[in-house]
Order: C-alpha cells, then sequence, then structure tokens
C-alpha cells in the first residue's frame, strides 16, 4: 500500500470517527422526545427510505439469490444495534456509551480469529486482554463523586453487545461482500431491513410527538441527522473502507469515536471524570496493540 493510500484511508477513518462519535449525541438528543424502540424505529427506517434511490439505481445488479445474507449485514450492522444502544443511552451518558463502543475492535479481531480462521499475534491478544480491563474499569469506576451508584451493568452489557455485532458485521462483509460495490451493499441491505420498519411508523406514537410533543421536532431533526449522516453515508464510506484495507483496520475508526463522544458530553453538561480518561486510554492502548500486531488476512489453510 502506497504512503499516499494509507494517508487517505487514515483521513476516511477520522471523518468516519467524527461521524460516529456524534451519532451518540443525537441519540441523546432523539430519546429527549421518543422512546427506545420509537429512536430505532425511525432510525432504521428513515435509513431504509433515504437508500430506496441507490437500490433502484442498482437494481439490476442486486444479488436476489444472497438476499438473507444482506440482511444480516443490516441487522448486525444497524437494525439490532440501533435498539441496544438507544435502550443503553437511557441509563448511560453519551460519553460513557462512546467509550464502551470503543471495544468494537476487540470483537472484530476474536470473531475474525475463532469465526473465520483469520492469523493472530500475541501483541493483539495482549491488547484485547488490556481493552477488556478498560472497559471493567469503566464499568466498575464511572460514577459522580457524590453517588454510589456505578454503571448499570444491564446497559453496559447492552452497548458490548452492539459492539459483538459490529465486530461481526465487518468480518462478514470482508469475508462474503469483498467485491460487491458499497452502495450497491448498503443500498440493498437497508431497503431489505428499513422499508418494511418505516412502514410501522405510522402504527406507533410518533406522528402524535412529532406535533404534540414541547421536543418532537427538534428529536425528529437528530434522527434525521442519525438516519443521513451516521447511518447512510457514513456506511457506504466505511463500507468501501473495510474492503480496501481490512475489517480490522476500519474498526479502528474506534480509536476517535470516543474522544468525540467526550466532547459532545462535556458541551452537553455531561459529568465526565477520571475514569473516563482512565479507562478510555487503557481500551485505545488494547485497541493500538491489535492494530499494530495486525497479520495479513491469511486464512490457517492458506499457510
Amino acid at each position: 500500500m502506497s504512503s499516499s493510500s494509507e494517508l487517505r484511508h487514515w483521513a476516511i477513518l477520522v471523518f468516519l470517527s467524527i461521524i460516529w462519535g456524534t451519532s451518540f449525541i443525537l441519540i441523546k438528543k432523539s430519546l429527549v422526545a421518543f422512546s427506545p424502540e420509537e429512536v430505532a424505529i425511525l432510525r432504521v427506517g428513515l435509513s431504509g427510505i433515504a437508500f430506496i434511490p441507490f437500490f433502484l439505481y442498482k437494481f439490476r445488479k442486486l444479488e436476489w439469490h444472497r438476499w438473507w445474507f444482506y440482511l444480516i449485514i443490516a441487522l448486525t450492522g444497524s437494525g439490532i444495534p440501533a435498539l441496544l444502544y438507544a435502550t443503553a443511552q437511557t441509563n448511560l451518558s453519551s460519553a460513557t456509551s462512546g467509550i464502551l463502543n470503543s471495544i468494537t475492535p476487540i470483537f472484530t479481531l476474536i470473531i475474525g480469529v475463532v469465526v473465520f480462521k483469520n492469523l493472530t499475534s500475541t501483541k493483539q491478544v495482549v491488547g484485547s486482554i488490556i481493552g477488556f480491563v478498560g472497559v471493567t474499569t469503566l464499568i466498575i469506576l464511572d460514577r459522580p463523586l457524590d453517588s454510589a451508584e456505578a454503571v448499570p451493568v444491564f446497559y453496559a452489557m447492552l452497548i458490548i453487545i452492539g459492539t459483538v455485532l459490529y465486530g461481526a458485521n465487518v468480518n462478514f462483509i470482508k469475508e462474503y461482500f469483498q467485491d460487491v460495490e458499497p452502495i450497491q451493499l448498503s443500498s440493498f441491505a437497508f431497503v431489505l431491513l428499513g422499508v418494511p420498519v418505516s412502514l410501522m411508523i405510522p402504527f406507533t406514537d410518533i406522528p402524535d410527538k412529532v406535533i404534540n410533543h414541547p421536543e418532537g421536532f427538534t428529536s425528529l431533526m437528530a434522527l434525521v441527522l442519525l438516519a443521513l449522516m451516521s447511518t447512510v453515508l457514513a456506511l457506504i464510506i466505511f463500507y468501501k473502507l473495510v474492503q480496501d484495507t481490512s475489517a480490522v483496520f476500519g474498526s479502528t475508526v474506534a480509536y476517535i469515536i470516543p474522544i468525540v463522544a467526550l466532547i459532545w458530553g462535556v458541551l452537553d453538561g455531561e459529568y465526565i471524570g477520571w475514569m473516563h480518561m482512565l479507562s478510555m486510554g487503557i481500551i485505545l492502548l488494547g485497541v493500538y496493540l491489535i492494530r499494530i500486531g495486525q497479520t495479513p488476512t491469511l486464512k490457517k489453510e492458506e499457510l
């Protein structure tokens, strides 16, 4: 890989990190008026609708015989995590959620090794262990100085499950969709999931809340940004990045996401303490070791 290509990949990674780091504060603002289920329905539904023009443009190239593969991509990359993250943020700050999300590369590595038989290294194993220490530190120590309550473990686990799904998602893309155009991949996947989900909107309290809730319109605008920016735009770019590099490299978007989430948390008046910084530092050290310990993406049977 040339130095210019590597620089471009890192620039894309930073851009994606800013977009996805902002998504946590957008989820928080969405939850002011809507329930977690409504946030997930709107996010996935609006994304599916937004992808329709791309879907129609690529219609003749769509691999209908593999439709369920595309549905898996949509479910693991957005559908299920959208509900998990929205539910988690009813009890977690956006900063804490962003930090917990940074363990995505760890599960990307583990799933790649266990399921897809990718090679690993000692540095990556050590990095994974360190990353989990960072997560444990955050869950145990994240509390305001005047509070005895730490992070609710159940809600932290929802974020962790979401990172497992993200890790499976990027490995699945690298394994089965390496040569599929990102627009074709994302549009087919999200129309399959998002359009049926969007049909649920009229049968929920969403229309009434948009009209009558004091923050209904503001929360809706946050969700529109979340769907168009953090899902539609970001996923097209991300899938291309994973195809051009590797699943582990793509998942290192988690380097900058927690930093962006912390900045937004500070600006929004969230409690940010030393345990946020400590745990984030430990997790990112683990992610860094995973990155520098990356081996060529060969399978054992190819050696």
